[in-house]
């Protein structure tokens, strides 16, 4: 293993937007995500999340930088470290990835499971996230955005029991930026909403850990 970097930050959103920007600032790659419940209340959002990438040294310093500016700005900043050198062994924690893969029943039609499956969405260049307290807001948010612009639901997480839900569509720009605000403002009355986010040109590293395969949305 190269470098290894990594940052700690409140909220799924934010840890898919620090990817994003870690992947996009240096020649890295994002080799996991893990998790983590914090174990008191009173925190901005009830789940920590990590992203974790490799690459040279300077190249992977310059990304966690800017993904720490990023998340210090949204509040949601915790830890950041980079180790030049990894020991022996430490890949097997640094590899450690927890993203639900699971995203749904598998009775449904392919195209519900995954972008590259759906050939409609070939030439598509962005995705929103939503992140919302609880599964009813979770529903009625999706069915908002779904019905305000021409997106599609390509991934959902869902972590403590549910209770925290990320929703992610796909489209265009505009399509997913409109999307967002009807779901945002649909969802804020029924569930308390900890995160949105719109990533235009998400990068192909990004989109494999969602089974969003670079191909499936145009770069």
């Amino acid at each position: 293993m190269k470098a290894l970097g990594m940052i700690e930050v409140y909220s799924f959103t934010t840890v898919v937007y620090c990817a994003d920007i870690m992947a996009k600032t240096g020649n890295v790659k994002i080799i996991a995500f893990d998790r983590n419940r914090p174990f008191a209340k009173g925190f901005p959002v009830p789940l920590i999340m990590a992203a974790k990438i490799e690459g040279d040294v300077a190249d992977v310093r310059a990304s966690v930088e800017a993904a720490k500016a990023y998340a210090m700005g949204k509040g949601h900043y915790i830890v950041s470290h980079i180790i030049p050198n990894p020991g022996k062994d430490v890949d097997k924690m640094a590899y450690l990835n927890d993203i639900n893969r699971d995203k749904f029943n598998k009775k449904l039609p392919k195209n519900f499971r995954g972008l590259e499956t759906c050939p409609s969405f070939v030439g598509d260049n962005a995705i929103a996230l939503l992140e919302v307290e609880g599964l009813v807001a979770s529903v009625e948010g999706l069915d908002a955005m779904l019905k305000a612009a021409e997106v599609r639901l390509v991934h959902t997480e869902k972590r403590l029991g549910g209770r925290l839900v990320t929703l992610i569509v796909a489209g265009k720009v505009d399509a997913v930026t409109s999307a967002l605000e009807h779901g945002k403002a649909t969802a804020e009355p029924l569930g308390k909403v900890y995160g949105s986010e719109v990533i235009a040109n998400p990068h192909p590293d990004l989109l494999k850990f969602f089974d969003m395969g670079e191909g499936s949305i145009a770069e």
